[in-house]
């Protein structure tokens, strides 16, 4: 997502609030020190491959084969949905 130069800012600031949101749900399961720069990149990598898998199960295929199109609001609240899902996943332990 956010390593298309056609992603508008308000893409890739969703993008980054859904990676922010996974990586503070594994950290309330699994806390990393702020120093650890191997880990929290390992990490992060692994969310975002996360998140990628997720969009392509999610995402209707109209959208996939079309990435410059915007996302109608109806779109953006099922990724949401399927973002905060994860998270509590994540939370209570599940995976």
């Amino acid at each position: 997502m956010s390593d298309n130069p056609n992603v508008t800012s308000t893409s890739h600031s969703y993008y980054e609030w859904q990676i922010s949101t996974l990586m503070l749900a594994y950290d309330v399961i699994q806390p990393l020190g702020r120093t650890d720069d191997s880990k929290l990149a390992e990490r992060e990598q692994n969310v975002k491959e996360e998140l990628r898998e997720m969009v392509h199960t999610v995402l209707p295929p109209s959208y996939l084969d079309n990435p410059k199109s915007d996302f109608p609001p109806e779109v953006v609240a099922l990724l949401t949905r399927h973002t905060l899902k994860r998270a509590q996943e994540i939370i209570a332990g599940g995976k």
